[in-house]
């Protein structure tokens, strides 16, 4: 009987799960306590370096590509990913039903937009 609840269990979860949203990004993100601002930031640093690695994978980071929504500078900390993460969602509310990911890319593009090369 264990067995039977824990496979409905199992087979059920990944038609309830949902995306992590841009509200849910910023949910996490104004919670006070350390751990949730530790999860806020690596969340904020994997979708960065997924968005980089994506880019690499199609032809490189140096300069303003097709699909490059930022060029973060060299020493960027993360707390500074985190603002202009915050400041973003903050006066575009009406795009926080876009994926997380989606949102920590505009966020950071708006604060660190690249620049064309001369």
């Amino acid at each position: 009987m264990l067995r039977a609840l824990l496979c409905t269990c199992a087979l059920g979860l990944p038609l309830t799960a949902a995306a992590f949203t841009g509200t849910d990004l910023v949910k996490l993100c104004n919670r006070s306590d350390v751990p949730s601002k530790s999860a806020c930031q690596a969340y904020i640093e994997g979708a960065a370096d997924g968005a980089y690695n994506t880019i690499e994978a199609i032809g490189g980071t140096t300069g303003p590509l097709v699909g490059q929504y930022f060029c973060l500078p060299a020493g960027t900390t993360p707390d500074e990913m985190t603002n202009a993460v915050r400041h973003w969602a903050n006066h575009n509310g009406d795009k926080l039903e876009y994926n997380a990911s989606t949102v920590v890319a505009l966020g950071l593009g708006a604060t660190y937009a690249c620049r064309a090369s001369n």
